[in-house]
């Protein structure tokens, strides 16, 4: 606040610094109170250093006593009373802020102009909100950055887009996650949809326009669009001059590349007896359960309702088990697309995609091409043997049981599978090479006997020739095995995510390097796998690990070993 002295009915004054001049304003006393003297104002000029002014004009403004203030006497040293304005052009130039400091004592706030002084010094010069200054200052707020200029962003030119009346992400729940958090209850693959429904429209093209930056330049709008067009696909057709694609027949609507198509569907209850084993080209919907023993075997996606137990699912595209599956050791599933389910108990499982499971994974054993996450309030996996050619993230691994728990990660299961087909298949003609060397042993023991047999030469030179060969064959295989083995290298972005405990009986492979967990387990706990050594590091909630959700392409190295 300015510099003042007041004496209730008596006459008041303001002395302050303001724009390079001391500023005097007198107001006269009420009805019997006392004036303003000269002494009274000299008195204050001498504590805030006023240099001396003309005698005559003081005494002219403080006789006057017209409360309006009036230049005294310059006094330029006065500015180190006066508040700092600091002005900032933000990156993009769209913007400009002040943060204004209190004035001190003896000094007045600053004008708005003076606020518009300093933005124009700072080369802002556009869409400067005199209200907003204004604003600031009346409301006394010091050291706050205010933003008080605004540009006009340029509106680049964007094609006709595309709005589907349909989820064209469904099926992709880790676009949702949060650290690995998602709730299957919420997903749904299979969307139905009816003969002549509205599946996607194009909405207007946006036409450009330039921009305008606090700074006065011209921002540019883009100007070149890549057109947009839709697909119509399978039972789906182009309406409205191309601007819309409507269904023609039912189905399971869905994104097939770039094309909108429904796909044929069908929904059933249950899989039983009354329906027998299902074969079918699009999707599949049981609404409740499939009975033990039976067979569903789509092209599309399958979605069950209920648990599944001695059951086997194929699919082509993405397989949602709300509740889950209890295999028994014989319940099957196999897809293409990604697997969502609530659990997977002694069950068999061969994913393409991603695995999504709520609360366990328990003596199963399961091929996943991509990551698997547990997402629920358990999240554990015990037991089994799993492979991932990516990451996996659970709660616990393994129990205080120790079951075996066998884990591979960051190498696609087409090559731990073809790898171990090779040295399978090594391992067989080695066997068979030392059977034949057993039988010519045998042969040449009867002919040192002396022993008159035609048979003899004849069968030495057949099991001679039967070695020669296993032996080509054998380093044909040794080196495929070889090849293969050089392929068994961990992805470097694979980890392993434990929120809770590693426990005893887990063994954890990446590629060659292996892990076992200590005797008392491991807490809070992330491998990743480096170089063929393991990198152990501690899990902090606060700082997560992100996984890569990226549909990158999975080599197609021997994928010839699935049945999809």
């Amino acid at each position: 606040m300015p510099a003042s002295h007041r004496n209730g009915p008596d006459g008041q004054f303001d002395l302050y610094y303001q724009g390079g001049w001391a500023h005097l304003a007198v107001r006269p006393p009420a009805e019997g109170g006392k004036p303003v003297y000269p002494d009274d104002v000299q008195n204050r000029m001498k504590v805030l250093g006023v240099p001396r002014p003309d005698g005559a004009e003081m005494d002219r403004i403080i006789e006057e006593a017209d409360g309006e203030p009036h230049r005294l006497v310059e006094w330029p040293e006065g500015a180190r009373l006066a508040s700092v304005i600091t002005v900032t052009v933000h990156e993009d130039r769209l913007s400009a802020s002040v943060t204004v400091s209190a004035p001190r004592r003896g000094a007045a706030a600053p004008t708005v102009q003076e606020v518009v002084n300093e933005l124009e010094a700072a080369g802002v010069c556009y869409g400067v909100d005199h209200d907003a200054i204004g604003d600031l200052l009346r409301d006394e707020a010091w050291d706050e950055l205010r933003v008080v200029a605004a540009g006009v962003p340029a509106v680049h030119a964007r094609s006709a887009s595309i709005r589907y009346h349909f989820n064209p992400d469904r099926g992709k729940p880790y676009m949702k996650m949060d650290h690995g958090r998602v709730n299957l209850k919420e997903l749904n693959f299979i969307e139905n949809r009816s003969a002549d429904d509205l599946l996607a429209e194009l909405t207007p093209p946006v036409k450009p326009a330039n921009g305008h930056a606090v700074t006065g330049e011209i921002l540019p709008a883009a100007t070149h669009v890549e057109p947009v067009e839709l697909v119509a696909g399978e039972n789906a057709e182009l309406t409205d001059g191309g601007t819309a694609v409507r269904a023609t027949a039912d189905g399971n609507v869905r994104l097939a590349g770039d094309a909108v198509v429904i796909e044929p569907m069908i929904v059933l209850e249950n899989v039983d007896y009354q329906t027998g084993n299902i074969s079918f080209q699009g999707s599949v919907l049981v609404e409740k359960s499939i009975a033990d023993g039976f067979m569903v075997e789509a092209g599309g996606d399958v979605q069950v309702g209920r648990a599944v137990g001695r059951a086997t699912i194929v699919a082509g595209g993405n397989v949602l088990l709300t509740a889950g599956i209890n295999g028994a050791g014989e319940g099957r599933v196999e897809c293409g697309g990604n697997l969502a389910a609530g659990y997977i108990e002694q069950a068999s499982v061969t994913c393409r995609g991603f695995v999504f499971v709520e609360e366990a994974v328990m003596h199963s054993d399961l091929s996943v091409w991509r990551h698997l996450v547990l997402t629920g309030r358990r999240a554990e996996i015990i037991g089994g043997q799993l492979i991932a050619g990516g990451s996996v993230w659970c709660r616990k691994l393994g129990s205080v049981a120790e079951p075996a728990t066998q884990v591979n990660l960051g190498i696609p299961p087409a090559v731990i599978s073809a790898h171990a087909r090779a040295r399978h298949e090594l391992e067989q003609c080695e066997e068979r090479i030392e059977k034949a060397r057993q039988e010519l042993a045998q042969v040449d023991r009867l002919m040192a006997q002396g022993r008159d047999d035609p048979r003899l030469p004849q069968a030495r030179r057949q099991l001679t020739a039967r070695i020669a060969g296993l032996t080509t064959e054998a380093e044909e295989a040794r080196e495929a095995v070889e090849e293969l083995r050089g392929q068994l290298q961990a992805a470097e972005d694979a980890v392993l995510v434990v929120e809770d405990t590693i426990f005893k009986g887990v063994s954890v492979s990446f590629g060659k390097g292996e892990y076992r967990p200590p005797a008392h387990g491991a807490r809070a706990t992330i491998l990743s796998g480096r170089h063929g050594r393991i990198r152990e590091s501690g899990y902090n909630p606060a700082s997560p690990p992100v996984l890569s959700f990226h549909q990158s392409v999975v080599p197609r190295l021997l994928m010839e070993d699935g049945n999809l």
